[in-house]
């Protein structure tokens, strides 16, 4: 990140290399330590991943498990160098054939120009019915 990109572009180039299935230039702006959390006991994804090596293994594990069919983010709220983005995604469960569809808050925190944590809020009970055959 340039002295020039803010943390709100920072997180916009994120999900455009999301969009672009570039997973590696969205590796190369964690920190190290970068804590990466998805809530919900009983969803695929769900758990803790920490720092590059961590958030390559949810991307492995989403691009294994579901199909993106919508992802759309909306709205950016700042707070110093913390980005909360409001959204809405749909997927296609690979395993089962189900869809399932939420409306999302994505909380980044960036620090010296790399996200040092990131956290999703959606509905997981819909997804993980969505993995249960």
């Amino acid at each position: 990140m340039t002295s020039t990109t803010t943390s709100v572009e920072l997180v916009q180039s994120l999900f455009e290399a999301f969009g672009r299935g570039d997973i590696g230039f969205i590796l190369e702006r964690l920190t190290p330590d970068c804590s990466w959390s998805v809530p919900g006991a009983g969803y695929a994804l769900g758990g803790e991943y920490t720092g590059p090596e961590g958030a390559a293994e949810f991307f492995r594990k989403l691009h294994e498990t579901e199909e993106m069919l919508r992802f759309e983010p909306g709205q950016y709220f700042t707070n110093e160098d913390d980005v909360v983005v409001l959204g809405f995604e749909e997927a296609r469960i690979r395993a089962t054939g189900k869809q399932a569809a939420s409306r999302w808050a994505m909380v980044f925190r960036v620090v010296d120009g790399k996200v040092s944590s990131w956290s999703t809020h959606f509905d997981t009970e819909a997804y993980a019915e969505a993995h249960r055959p």
